[in-house]
């Protein structure tokens, strides 16, 4: 019985354009897929919160056209509601809805004025992109808990000064 060699594949590597679109719930990335179709792309998460785009496709006779993208997922993002979609134009979008506004606000009035504390709305996902204000998750948490003692002592402070 005789056997026939296997065929070589020959790969062509390339880096898919990505776009972000960074919003108040969620974030949205963009990838360029044109010569793709659904069934050439795989999106998968593993346990240890990383995402993987990759995609396959025979660009002619002899030629596959491959590619794959990892991003490290935010802690601030849903990751059990990720989505993704692919569009008939050839664009993959990759839904990250967050778990928490962005912005967290007290305000409350003393006796000098009011206090009014906030984080910006970069601050929960850093990104390259837009980010010029960067936390941690372990600070994000100090400041929640900053900010919930200091609305605790204006509140003591208003309730019990007039008992003296």
């Amino acid at each position: 019985m005789e056997t026939r060699p296997k065929p070589t594949i020959n790969y062509e590597d390339f880096e898919p354009l990505c776009k972000w679109k960074r919003e108040e719930e969620r974030d949205l990335l963009e990838v360029y897929l044109q010569d793709f179709k659904k069934e050439n792309i795989r999106v998968r998460i593993n346990r240890s919160g990383i995402l993987s785009i990759e995609g396959e496709c025979l660009l002619n006779n002899d030629i596959h056209h491959r590619f794959k993208k990892e991003i490290k997922v935010s802690k601030q993002c849903k990751i059990n509601e990720i989505r993704a979609k692919f569009s008939r134009k050839g664009i993959l979008y990759v839904t990250f809805p967050k778990k928490m506004l962005s912005t967290f606000k007290i305000l409350s009035s003393s006796e000098n004025g009011s206090i009014s504390t906030s984080l910006p709305s970069n601050c929960l996902l850093g990104g390259t992109e837009t980010s010029s204000f960067k936390l941690n998750d372990l600070a994000v948490q100090v400041g929640a808990v900053a900010l919930i003692a200091v609305a605790f002592g204006v509140f003591g402070y208003k309730y019990f000064s007039h008992l003296r």
